[in-house]
Formats: structure tokens, sequence, C-alpha cells
């Protein structure tokens, strides 16, 4: 609590938690190991998620604390124009910061119909001696017009749309937030949502670039907002393969739709290449990946 308003942090994290190989000549083989980080946030938050109403009481009266050491970012953040529509790629625990953008134009759109700068112009121009009831100061929308110029100028602002890419290896296990996202989807902040599971039993393993190459209408307008829409692409997550496999696919479908059609597969393959690096030095295709 800072100033009287609450702050709330979420942190998504993939417990690290393996056997060794086996050797029959090593002793020490076949051992289970965890993460030093990933195991003592999994300590900190098992009394919450276990059935034990005794753990869970005295964990409540006696909260853990975290040392969290933040590191900015330059890069990775919303673009400055609230009508760039945005495409955000965060399989399994790279969704986190993403619920963060989400949030933040959700507060976006909301401040465009707030009134709040409007009634403080208002205020300003009381020089009385006493406080007025803030029903006395009652703005409509139409005297709100014109008493603030970043107000009026908001309420001219066109959103972007969004689209998300979320994927995981199975739907009723590691669906990370999805509730969260199901709302934005209902209030409209989130225009399309896509999701792949790898593991689910009988279906053919689905990643986020497998929808992207598979689903003709996702593909056509992934390269439609990238291209005539001018839309800002954010990639987070698992650097080893998802990283590349989703800009391999990307390139493919800019290749193939955008490129395809007045050159040859490899110049056009060398187009679209060149394309998004283009968006790379642009600040338009933005990556936060680790191994």
């Amino acid at each position: 609590v800072i100033d009287g308003y609450s702050f709330h942090l979420k942190v998504a994290f993939s417990v690290v938690d393996y056997l060794t190989p086996s050797s029959p000549n090593d002793p020490n083989s076949h051992r289970r190991m965890g993460g030093v980080a990933t195991r003592y946030l999994e300590c900190l938050c098992s009394p919450f998620l276990c059935n034990d109403s005794a753990a869970a009481t005295t964990t409540a009266i006696i909260p853990p604390t975290i040392q969290i050491f933040p590191k900015p970012t330059h890069d990775f953040r919303l673009p400055t124009d609230l009508s760039t529509p945005l495409v955000l790629i965060g399989p399994g625990t790279g969704i986190a910061p993403f619920l963060g953008f989400l949030s933040h134009r959700r507060a976006q759109i909301s401040s465009l119909e707030s009134k709040q700068a409007a009634e403080v112009a208002s205020e300003g121009t009381w020089r009385g001696g006493y406080e007025l009831d803030p029903e006395e100061l009652n703005i409509s929308n139409s005297e709100a017009r014109g008493l603030n110029l970043a107000v009026d100028y908001m309420r001219k602002q066109r959103h972007g749309e969004i689209d998300l890419f979320f994927g995981c290896r199975y739907r009723d296990h590691d669906w990370l937030y999805e509730k969260e996202v199901e709302e934005f989807r209902t209030m409209g902040i989130v225009s399309r949502s896509y999701n792949a599971f790898s593991r689910e039993e009988g279906q053919e393993k689905m990643y986020v670039q497998t929808i992207m190459l598979k689903d003709e209408a996702c593909g056509s307008r992934l390269v439609d907002m990238i291209t005539k829409q001018m839309a800002s692409v954010y990639i987070c997550g698992d650097g080893n393969a998802m990283g590349r496999d989703v800009q391999e696919a990307i390139t493919r479908l800019l290749a193939e739709k955008k490129f395809g059609k007045q050159s040859d597969e490899r110049e056009a393959t060398e187009k679209a290449v060149e394309y998004v690096d283009q968006m790379k030095r642009s600040g338009r295709f933005v990556l936060d990946i680790w191994s």
C-alpha cells in the first residue's frame, strides 16, 4: 500500500523440477533436481494452494516477504499511440507481461470517457472558503467537453485491435490466466484469442506457430494486421524453440501472402526476412525471450 492506494504484483513462473540422466556406473545419477528460485517460490505458495486450513491461516497471519529487483526495459512496452493494433504472442509464462499490457490498455480506454479532469477544472473556478459537496459540482458529458484538451483528445482516439496467442501443454492443467483473458475479450480489449495445446490426449500437437500456419483465417488476419494496419508484434517466452519458430512462421506467412504473388519463393522469403528485420529496427517487432 502506497499513499493509500493498494498495488498488486502478479508473478508467473514454472517450477524447475527434473531427474538427472540415469547411469548404472554413477551412484549419484537419476537424482531429482529443482530450480533454486522457483522451488523457493513454490514453497512460499504451497500453503495457499493446499487444503490445510491451519497452514493457510498461519501464512495469512505472517505473510511471506520476497525481495525483488526490477529490471526496467526501454523496448518491451506499449506503443504511445492508442490506435496501434497489437499482436501479443506469449506461450506458457510468456503471457505474464501481456496481462499488464491489457490492463494498461483497459485503463487507457476507460479514461476516454473520464470526466475527472473536467470536474477538477470546475472545482478550480470556486473561490469560496468552504468545501462543496461533489453533487453540487456535477458535470455532464456535454459540459465536460472543452474543459480539458487532453480529455477531448483522448475521446477522439480510436483504440487498435489486439490479437493474443497463448499456448501450453494441457488445457486443464496449465492454461494460465484463462479467466482474465476471457474477461478482456468480453470487455472488447482482446479482439481475437488463439490458444494452442500441445499434449492433449488424442489430438494433434498444436503450438502457436501451428495455428498461424494451419488456420487460413488466422494467417491472413495476421498478415493484414502487420502489413496494412501496421500492428506491433510482441513475443515473450522460451527462446530455445518458440521464439525462433514463431519468427519463422510469421516470415513464411509474409512471404506467401504479401510477397509471393510478385516474386518467386526465394525472393519472396528474402523480402519477408527484410520486412521483419525492418520491423525490429523500427520497434514494431519486439522480443523478450529466455533460454
